[in-house]
């Protein structure tokens, strides 16, 4: 039998949580026996386990059984209850490493480890761990080896950042050295798949909707196949792909048990692709998604939180090198294509003036533009030859200009006209700066350029003005004979001013579609929805247009326009627009064989019954003989009961 041992000071007071479990703990179904028994080395060894701030295991007698303290309970995660259990049992995955070290702390001999790799399974799935630990012996009364105290230090982040730092620097080196685009694309999709044994890795670009993903190429292990084109990202589900288009990084471990992907649909798309865990990171630009870096694996996997940053890292510093590379390329054209503007132009001069010779130095375009030799002005030529080119009406508000210019310092930017060297009047924009030195002007550089080809557009676009002008006038004729024909034909006043105005407002919309196409012509699909806009409500579903897109001729815009403006009038007044139910469908097509020709087709349907009028009003006769005659086609309509129906055919010219 054990002897009982006199109790001394209570060693597991304020031993903090442990200190209070190890003492209601039940030792007796142990090999270590009752506490009242324990040795006065075990009490110790315990006591100065618990009172550790630092992570510290300990095991007794030759079964290895455990304690440990509050800073070590983190450590052991989801794992039962350890307190008074085998160490082989606590750490059965990891026993193949740490069994012989603890076999050798009984024989006597203490170890140390740093940053020693461990795989564990704390948390319900295998892990890979690194450990900075000790072990050392505990000596009982006897001299003997009576147990183990192991300090112990999770090193896992630690290892793993300064993983993560090493991958990025030789990621960054390797990038750097590139200078194309698609090759840092490809070395980081292989560089990032390698180190984190996964099965796919790849990088593309988002169109506008954010929906549709391209990718032109990525890296696999060779267990999936490489999948490359455009995918629909809604095809994984709402949930991902709103969050995709917020910017966040999208985490999932098993699609299958994934509550945002495990719907047949959803799963149907990561089998495609032969992934069931992903890490995609978007990029976001001025408010939308452009890009994304997308890491698949084919097996259900669980991402670490540093495995999610290093890939975030990964894809910040792949966007910023093909970022760097695009804006490197975009700035060698620029400057190619301004050599190639510089040397190919006959419309740029440079000019540089020396203000203490009162000499200005020009190239031959510049002086060209003045009617100045140009071997002259490369060689110095005083200034007064260059203002003596300007156009009289013009050179004393410019000598103002200039004078001013040189005195406070401020841009010099003028538009004026020049004589030439061979008499020609030209306009320029002069655009300069003056530098000072001691408080004194001293240089006033800048540039010249012809602008006579913009003057003359500018004068071109007068004229269109005049040409505008003059179609208002024929417009005002049109809607003379709109408001004669209306108040000849209106049975009150109310009536003429509601028809005079939708049949104003018809015209008007018509106008604004031809102004935006410089009165060239217009599209029909525009022309219809202009014409129908005022009668749509967003949401109802009554209105239905179909037809390809037709470019039709001013005058036959205007007489479409029109049409649809009275029939649309009609409809809410007597016809499917009057009710709740009732629907219209404008419809049309293109027939080419032979002569290219229009067939549009106006149809009401589930609107009050129609009754053919007594007479034709100025909207019918608008229809059947104007819309005709401007098309130089047919116009028909028939008084159908079910609903009116339209129907035009006419040459498209």
């Amino acid at each position: 039998m054990q002897e009982r041992v006199k109790l001394q000071p209570d060693f597991l007071a304020e031993g903090g949580i442990m200190g209070e479990r190890t003492r209601h703990h039940d030792w007796s179904a142990t090999p270590v026996g009752p506490i009242e028994t324990w040795p006065h080395s075990l009490r110790t060894a315990v006591g100065i386990m618990l009172h550790s701030k630092f992570p510290t295991y300990m095991l007794w007698g030759r079964e290895l059984t455990s304690f440990y303290n509050d800073a070590y309970a983190s450590i052991l995660g989801s794992k039962p209850e350890a307190l008074g259990r085998p160490f082989r049992e606590v750490w059965a995955e990891a026993w193949d490493t740490v069994g012989p070290i603890a076999e050798k702390a009984l024989l006597g001999q203490a170890s140390y480890f740093e940053d020693l790799p461990i795989t564990v399974e704390r948390n319900g799935y295998p892990e890979q761990t690194w450990w900075t630990f000790s072990y050392s012996p505990i000596h009982d009364e006897a001299g003997h080896v009576g147990g183990i105290l192991c300090i112990v230090h999770d090193t896992t982040a630690k290892v793993l950042s300064e993983r993560r730092l090493e991958f990025l620097v030789r990621l960054s080196d390797r990038l750097r050295a590139m200078h194309e685009p698609i090759e840092v694309i490809a070395a980081a999709q292989a560089m990032l798949g390698e180190h984190l044994k996964t099965s796919r890795v790849g990088y593309g670009e988002v169109e506008e909707t954010a929906r549709y993903f391209t990718t032109d190429r990525n890296w696999t292990d060779g267990t999936v196949a490489h999948r490359t084109g455009t995918h629909d990202l809604a095809a994984f589900g709402p949930e991902i792909h709103d969050a995709l288009k917020r910017g966040e990084t999208l985490v999932v471990h098993d699609a299958a048990a994934d509550p945002r992907t495990d719907s047949p649909e959803h799963l149907a798309a990561f089998a495609f692709l032969e992934f069931s865990a992903v890490v995609t990171v978007s990029l976001i630009k001025r408010g939308r998604m452009v890009a994304a870096l997308y890491v698949h694996n084919r097996e259900p996997r669980l991402w670490s939180p540093g495995e999610v940053k290093l890939i975030e890292d990964v894809a910040e510093r792949t966007w910023d090198a093909v970022e760097r590379l695009r804006s490197e390329a975009a700035l060698r054209k620029s400057e190619e294509r301004l050599q190639l503007a510089l040397a190919a132009s006959s419309v740029v001069g440079t000019w540089d003036w020396d203000i203490q010779s009162d000499l200005v130095y020009a190239d031959e375009r510049f002086a060209v533009l003045y009617g100045v030799d140009s071997e002259f002005a490369a060689a110095g030529a005083p200034i007064a030859s260059f203002v003596n080119g300007i156009y009289p009406d013009d050179r004393d508000r410019i000598k103002e200009q200039i004078q001013q210019a040189v005195e406070t310092g401020a841009p010099l930017a003028a538009e004026y006209r020049t004589i030439d060297k061979y008499g020609q009047i030209r306009w320029v924009f002069a655009q300069g700066r003056c530098y000072h030195a001691a408080g004194q002007p001293v240089r006033l550089p800048g540039i010249a350029v012809d602008i006579t080809e913009r003057k003359k557009a500018e004068e071109h676009h007068e004229l269109l003005i005049n040409e505008l002008n003059h179609r208002v006038k024929n417009t005002l004729a049109t809607v003379q004979s709109i408001a004669s024909q209306t108040l000849r034909n209106a049975d009150t006043t109310e009536a003429a001013r509601s028809a005079m105005e939708a049949r104003l407002l018809a015209l008007s919309r018509a106008h604004d579609v031809l102004t935006r196409e410089n009165w060239e012509g217009a599209g029909l699909i525009e022309i219809v929805r202009e014409a129908m806009a005022p009668y749509r409500h967003e949401r109802e579903n009554r209105l239905h247009m179909e037809g390809p897109d037709v470019r039709l001729s001013p005058r036959m815009a205007l007489a479409v326009a029109m049409a649809l403006q009275e029939l649309a009038t009609n409809a809410v007044k007597y016809g499917a627009l009057s009710n709740a139910n009732g629907e219209v469908r404008v419809t049309w097509s293109v027939e080419r064989k032979g002569e290219k020709r229009l067939h549009l087709t106006w149809s009401e349907t589930n609107g009050p019954r129609v009754e053919p009028p007594k007479r034709r009003g100025f909207g019918t006769r608008l229809i059947q003989r104007s819309l005709a005659q401007d098309l130089n086609g047919e116009a028909q309509i028939t008084f159908a009961p079910a609903g009116i129906i339209c129907r035009v055919d006419a040459p498209v010219t």
